[in-house]
């Protein structure tokens, strides 16, 4: 949709992040028979942009499971209405965890057959809970705060973490763009880890700092933390660092000019 755009009728890298999540999650769903959130993913590369217009498939496939955990790889794959050949777009390993009613994580009944799987590290932060708002560290901002409706939960009634990713995108976004002063487009994301659900109840803040810059390149660390219900409690939810590209009028890589 023309609302999910970043510039020049192209599809911002959280919309089609979310859309991966939902998929990966109700492929999860089904298999378990329950209940299943979204915990990890491993890094990720975008190798063609999505523009308004395309079809995007998307396609699923179970690689490794645990326990009560299973790690499911995504495939993005667009193709032009104007008749041009399917793309692969990006791809991911979402890994997700059955869970009981009370939240807690509950064992799989059946077993996947394994299949071999790119490996991807998770980057551990540390899981902190403050009884007031983050201090912020030097360069660090608050770039986005926001709230999730009902229509960001899954038929289990969970907060997708797609919902998540892609406001760390679109608040990396901000940050990439006013950092550099023109059009960025995001090429990689590098892998996470999901600490703690979120609910539609709580209020998230995503903070955005610069961790380094290329001659055409910016990469922005994103942090998402969540006021919870008793409006006292703060925690992390999740971090990642999002790489953006600084590009013309011809989406050709140009090199940055930081005007902040």
């Amino acid at each position: 949709m023309p609302s999910d755009t970043i510039a020049d009728r192209i599809i911002s890298a959280g919309w089609l992040l979310s859309q991966m999540d939902i998929a990966g999650g109700s492929r999860a769903c089904r298999y378990v028979g329950g209940r299943a959130v979204t915990v990890g993913l491993e890094a990720m590369a975008f190798k063609a942009p999505v523009y308004i217009g395309d079809d995007v498939t998307i396609y699923t496939e179970i690689v490794r499971q645990g326990r009560s955990s299973m790690a499911i790889k995504v495939q993005a794959y667009a193709e032009s209405r104007t008749g041009s050949k399917p793309h692969k777009v990006t791809e991911g390993v979402f890994t997700f965890v059955h869970i009981d009613e009370n939240g807690k994580p509950k064992p799989i009944k059946e077993t996947a057959k394994p299949v071999a799987a790119k490996k991807g590290r998770a980057k551990a932060s540390l899981t902190d809970i403050f009884d007031h708002e983050p201090t912020l560290s030097p360069g660090q901002e608050l770039s986005l705060r926001t709230v999730p409706f009902p229509r960001n939960r899954n038929q289990n009634g969970d907060i997708f973490g797609g919902w998540v990713l892609a406001q760390m995108d679109l608040a990396a976004a901000v940050r990439a763009r006013k950092y550099i002063g023109g059009t960025a487009v995001p090429v990689a994301i590098d892998a996470m880890t999901f600490h703690r659900p979120v609910s539609e109840l709580n209020e998230v803040s995503f903070y955005t700092g610069i961790e380094k810059t290329g001659t055409s390149s910016v990469t922005i660390k994103v942090e998402a933390w969540a006021l919870r219900e008793d409006l006292k409690k703060y925690e992390k939810v999740t971090e990642g660092s999002f790489v953006y590209v600084a590009v013309d009028k011809n989406r050709k890589p140009i090199p940055i000019k930081p005007v902040i």
